[in-house]
């Protein structure tokens, strides 16, 4: 065990050592190369923009906007899909909303509010299995159940709340502008037992 300590003290000191010679050496090569922020210029701007254009940014895999319908109805349907999942194991509130146009990083959320933990843990994991096997897709998020749980398969962010919490992050006024998608099985009664 005393090896041990000492092997990791005597680490600690190489890794301290290469740390301070690497930023020494950087931190140099650094401030030798570039200017003082004060003197830039107008005209530094105006030889950028001589040579670049107006284009700030381009990006090469602009879809068509054919393209884009697709993938949106790709999504729409593997939203509904999940939100399907969540009202066969008795979520309530179930809310899909279009976000693609408030937001960059996805196309659609889900709401959804469980009433116990493991209730949550049980959708996630039907939510997961399905979304794997049908679709291909894999979740990132949270893996064990929380008052608030999130899935994220990209196209689509799925949020699970305790009630407490649905009513206290309170999403859907937060996106108030996003779009609610009408779910099919929406207007359905309950199975009779």
């Amino acid at each position: 065990m005393l090896h041990l300590y000492v092997f990791m003290y005597k680490m600690v000191f190489i890794i301290w050592d290469f740390v301070k010679k690497w930023s020494k050496v950087n931190l140099v090569n650094f401030f030798s190369v570039t200017k003082n922020v004060s003197e830039d210029s107008d005209e530094m701007f105006d030889d950028l923009f001589n040579k670049y254009g107006k284009v700030v940014y381009k990006s090469d895999d602009l879809k068509s906007p054919t393209a884009e319908v697709d993938d949106d109805a790709e999504s729409l349907a593997f939203a509904v899909e999940m939100a399907k999942v969540a009202s066969e194991v008795k979520a309530g509130d179930i809310k899909v909303l279009f976000v693609k146009p408030l937001v960059y990083w996805t196309r659609f959320f889900i709401i959804a509010t469980a009433f116990s933990r493991p209730q949550i843990d049980a959708i996630g994991s039907r939510m997961r299995d399905m979304a794997e096997k049908k679709y291909g897709k894999v979740a990132n998020g949270d893996v064990k159940p929380n008052a608030w749980t999130l899935l994220d398969f990209g196209d689509v962010v799925i949020h699970l709340f305790l009630p407490p919490q649905r009513t206290f992050y309170n999403l859907e006024d937060f996106y108030g502008n996003a779009m609610s998608v009408p779910l099919p099985f929406e207007d359905q009664a309950p199975p009779r037992s």
